[in-house]
């Protein structure tokens, strides 16, 4: 008689650095569904459908899961600015439409999370505010050169401007989520705003706000 074959329970075997990406997969999804407060060990564990000692082999505290789980929503999204921006540096126009793209057609979990991952505005921890440190100066530095060629800005000039003018596009997009403005009239605002910046004498006033669409 033909042995019957069970159904095996097993986890399947991934290799140590696709088993630590899988998992930092993980972490993210938390993050975006639940928020960076609800990121440890049995959260990810338990999302994984893994035990807690595999998520310690991979890392060693909850400090080190949240940076590396920062680090890793942030890479994505840092290596297609730093793309469009060598490939379209001189074009504004462009520019903005990637920026609009990543913020306003990402996931609106994922969005948060990166506003409060590089504000550090979840965390009270003082290593997760050094990296969220971090990650602002490598995404401002990304931006800075572009502003000291049309502005006579130093070099810590152009990045706190451009800190600055993320800060005004996350507020727009705050602005749409809210429902105050539609995202036309954002983009077009914040693209006033810019080009009223780099080129004062080039830059049309802006047509009259319109309240977004009732949902």
């Amino acid at each position: 008689m033909a042995r019957q074959k069970v159904a095996s329970n097993k986890r399947t075997y991934l290799a140590r650095d696709d088993r630590r990406a899988a998992l930092l997969d993980v972490a993210a999804t938390v993050v975006e569904q639940q928020g960076w407060p609800a990121l440890s060990m049995i959260s990810v564990a338990d999302a994984a459908k893994v035990s807690r000692q595999l998520v310690y082999q991979h890392f060693a505290s909850v400090d080190e899961l949240m940076a590396d789980t920062m680090s890793h929503l942030f890479r994505e999204r840092f290596e297609t600015i730093r793309q469009n921006i060598q490939n379209n540096s001189g074009n504004l126009v462009e520019l903005m439409k990637v920026v609009d793209k990543e913020t306003f057609d990402a996931k609106p979990g994922r969005v948060r999370a990166l506003w409060q991952m590089i504000t550090a505005t979840y965390s009270d921890n003082a290593e997760t505010s050094r990296m969220g440190q971090r990650l602002r100066h490598l995404l401002t530095r990304l931006w800075a050169p572009m502003l000291a060629e049309r502005v006579e800005f130093t070099a810590p000039q152009s990045e706190a401007m451009a800190w600055m003018l993320h800060m005004a596009f996350w507020g727009a997009h705050q602005l749409v989520h809210d429902g105050e403005i539609d995202r036309k009239t954002a983009n077009e605002l914040f693209g006033w705003m810019l080009m009223k910046l780099l080129s004062p004498d080039m830059a049309a006033a802006p047509s009259a706000v319109k309240p977004a669409a009732k949902r």
